[in-house]
């Protein structure tokens, strides 16, 4: 299945239900990004623990000798990993909200520390502590290569979906900071979103063309022990970054340079490009348009829709009938459910002129992450009008701290 709205929605639905998804696909095709929209989309936090990185067993939960009650003794007690610690900590300070635990690449290490991490998933325990009812686990592995084999009392455990990437996707994920030569090309070549290095391989997009050089996405890593890069969403997302720092003086500097790739007359553009992506169709298409570009002066416009998640908690402010039970309300949330309800407030065509000024009222700050998606909100138009100037006029500290950058838009 590929990464899109619909396996959004359906491992959602999974979560809220308590059932544990695994994500089962290639190494750097987007899990972990999937998994970090996925969790913002929510109003809540992913934390991630790589499995893959701990050595053995013991490194998911360290024995600590602590006194018995009596003052008497010692008795060894075992405490999770930090990051599965950072989630229950977040779980109970934020009751209202579905935090994920997300294990990552499970079954890319040893038996015995995949063992480990599944305990996570049996007995929604680690060492002495209990994860929060409300802490929602997922967990993403590789389905091919030098891998652990879960059994099938494991597997039963998950709903296994096994993910490809998606290029629509890709492009929704990185919203504005998409560059717009790689946005242009995904867009126009999806199938491109994943590749071996090599010229002929085009990945296969499930028509039934029997051309030889299309490849399934199984044979991709099957040929071959050369090191060459490939390109993958994380591959395109370092490319994009680079591509945005650069400036056109550069790119049209490295573009006429000439120099040899691996026997190959080419030029420092191409070198440059293949070392973050490969030599790979997809590189060969965002040179071209690189130069197209260049040649001609022209730029590429870009836009987005802006990701802005419904707080669990925003059902019960809209059903308050009396600004005292909206006031109880809102003294109740957290800092980050008072910030995620003022954005959905902003957003939403409803004339939420009410409960504006008392989020706005009773909020101390707005959360970092949210001040990005505000500003791409408004920038990109995403923003109620009315709503925005019922903010703006609140005339509170948290709407004049950040009157200045909004009032622009107006």
């Amino acid at each position: 299945m590929k990464f899109s709205d619909t396996l959004t929605e359906i491992v959602k639905q999974d979560l809220e239900v308590g059932i544990v998804p695994a994500l089962m696909g290639e190494s750097g095709i987007g899990k972990s990004s999937f998994v970090d929209d996925l969790a913002y989309s929510m109003g809540t936090r992913a934390f991630v623990l790589p499995v893959n990185q701990l050595a053995e067993k013991a490194d998911l939960t360290g024995a600590r000798l602590v006194p018995t009650a009596d003052g008497k003794s010692y008795t060894q007690l075992f405490y999770p990993h930090h990051v599965i610690q950072d989630a229950i900590d977040y779980a109970l300070a934020n009751p209202r909200e579905w935090p994920i635990l997300f294990l990552d690449e499970i079954n890319r290490t040893s038996t015995d520390v995949t063992s480990g991490a599944l305990t996570l998933v049996t007995l929604r325990k680690m060492g002495h502590v209990e994860l929060p009812q409300n802490v929602r686990l997922m967990v993403a592995g590789n389905d091919k290569g030098n891998v652990t084999t879960l059994d099938e009392a494991s597997l039963s455990r998950f709903a296994i979906y096994h993910v490809e990437p998606d290029a629509p996707t890709l492009i929704r994920i990185l919203g504005d900071a998409i560059n717009p030569w790689v946005k242009k090309v995904l867009t126009q070549f999806p199938a491109l979103v994943f590749q071996k290095s090599t010229l002929s391989a085009i990945v296969a997009d499930g028509s039934d063309d029997e051309d030889d050089d299309t490849v399934t996405m199984a044979e991709l890593f099957d040929s071959g022990e050369e090191m060459n890069q490939i390109t993958t969403p994380r591959t395109i997302e370092n490319l994009s970054k680079w591509l945005n720092k650069v400036d056109q003086q550069q790119l049209a500097r490295y573009l006429s340079t000439p120099t040899q790739t691996q026997g190959r007359e080419d030029t420092e553009l191409h070198e440059i490009v293949e070392a973050k992506v490969g030599n790979t169709l997809f590189a060969t298409q965002v040179i071209a348009a690189i130069a197209e570009d260049l040649a001609s002066g022209a730029g590429s416009a870009q836009t987005s829709r802006v990701n802005v998640p419904t707080p669990n908690c925003y059902a019960g402010l809209k059903a308050a009938t009396t600004v005292t039970d909206l006031a109880d309300q809102i003294g109740l949330l957290t800092d980050n459910e008072k910030s995620g309800s003022l954005l959905y407030a902003l957003k939403e065509n409803d004339d939420n002129t009410r409960l504006i000024e008392q989020l706005a009222q009773g909020m101390n700050q707005i959360e970092a992450e949210h001040i990005r998606t505000l500003l791409e909100m408004v920038t990109g138009q995403h923003v109620n009008r009315q709503n925005l100037e019922a903010f703006i006029d609140s005339d509170t500290a948290i709407a004049n701290s950040v009157k200045p950058a909004l009032s622009a838009f107006l």
